[in-house]
């Protein structure tokens, strides 16, 4: 399975919506709640072509659920718990990603868990930051200590390892120079 990043669903979300016919956006979400949303949804011509595309979207790995006009998309939890990385983080001191590195490690050391809701938002919350540029990274990564403290005094270490992961690849992408156009 390829590595699964933030525009990598995006763009699995778009590959389904258009092999079930549908058509419109499919855009990030905001923090909170789903990751992704399209107004597909809105341009089918009956029920039919509705479940067609919640059909398409759940077997592409996402849990659909109607929303404001808009169909909301969020990784299912086998698409979030494949995330993984067997090594654990290099960190460049001298690197401007170096917090989100030491973060990347100190997720990863985390055993893998069952997700829980909080572990499950964990991961979306780190997916949404890494849509975005370093600077806006780096300036999310207090909120995700914050979070991930939380969780900890709760007992769950659930989704850590995973964004661990997740943050680790948004560094080796940075710092390679990579761009991730899939």
């Amino acid at each position: 399975m390829a590595r699964v990043t933030a525009v990598r669903l995006r763009a699995r979300a778009r590959e389904a919506m258009l092999s079930a016919g549908g058509r419109g956006f499919v855009r990030f979400l905001p923090a909170g709640g789903a990751l992704l949303a399209t107004d597909a949804i809105r341009r089918c011509a009956d029920d039919a072509a509705r479940a067609a595309l919640t059909d398409a979207l759940a077997q592409a790995g996402f849990v659909c659920e109607m929303r404001g006009g808009l169909l909301e998309l969020t990784p299912a939890d086998d698409v979030l718990s494949a995330l993984s990385a067997s090594e654990r983080t290099a960190i460049d001191w001298e690197s401007p990603l170096h917090p989100a590195q030491a973060l990347a490690n100190r997720f990863q050391a985390a055993a893998r868990q069952p997700l829980t809701g909080a572990g499950r938002q964990l991961i979306l919350e780190t997916l949404r930051l890494t849509w975005l540029d370093a600077d806006r990274l780096l300036a999310g990564l207090p909120a995700l200590r914050a979070q991930a403290a939380v969780m900890q005094r709760r007992g769950d270490r659930s989704g850590m390892h995973q964004a661990g992961a997740l943050l680790r690849e948004y560094c080796e992408q940075e710092q390679g120079g990579t761009t991730d156009e899939a």
